[in-house]
């Protein structure tokens, strides 16, 4: 979180025909746009949100040469077939996404696209508190409803030794999606 991670997306895609390009972004993820993904900075471009995995085929058209998930934490099991079949479609297929949840534990359907990626590219935010990497996600404020998409007022990075788990128990975002 606070990594870069969606403005390093957005500066691969401008090196792109527009044409060619479909970005996506997951329905749960209402914090600045239902219909662009955006930085922190306000930076974006259009996307078409699904609200599951699967739901990528149904928009990635023999004309996407590029196909761009943002967000990738907040989908489904199904994640990382989707990307296979898109890969063996001749896709370059890009995802971004947390590796930990904010207690810490790999979300899951990540740890399994990282197996089958041909890169992985690592970016660090700055601890909040203490200015080394970060390489968690501290919660700010209380879990309510079982919400755990949020943004600055909420999250924060931090580093392992200024991070601490939310107090609430372990919510597994797969069964969220």
């Amino acid at each position: 979180m606070f990594s870069g991670k969606t403005t390093v997306l957005l500066r691969l895609l401008r090196s792109e025909p527009a044409q060619a390009i479909l970005v996506i972004r997951h329905d749960r993820d209402k914090r600045f746009s239902r219909s662009r993904i955006t930085t922190h900075d306000g930076d974006g471009c259009e996307a078409v949100t699904v609200g599951c995995a699967r739901e990528i085929l149904d928009h990635a058209a023999a004309a996407s040469e590029v196909v761009a998930v943002d967000e990738g934490h907040f989908y489904d099991a199904e994640l990382p077939e989707i990307c296979r079949q898109l890969a063996n479609a001749g896709k370059r297929v890009i995802v971004t996404a947390l590796d930990l949840d904010m207690w810490g534990l790999p979300f899951e359907t990540i740890e399994r696209l990282k197996e089958q990626a041909g890169a992985v590219h690592v970016r660090r935010a700055t601890c909040a508190r203490c200015g080394q990497p970060a390489s968690h996600t501290h919660r700010k404020t209380p879990i309510v409803g079982g919400n755990l998409v949020g943004g600055s007022a909420d999250f924060e990075p931090r580093c392992q030794n200024c991070w601490s788990p939310p107090p609430e128990e372990h919510i597994d975002s797969a069964e969220m999606a």
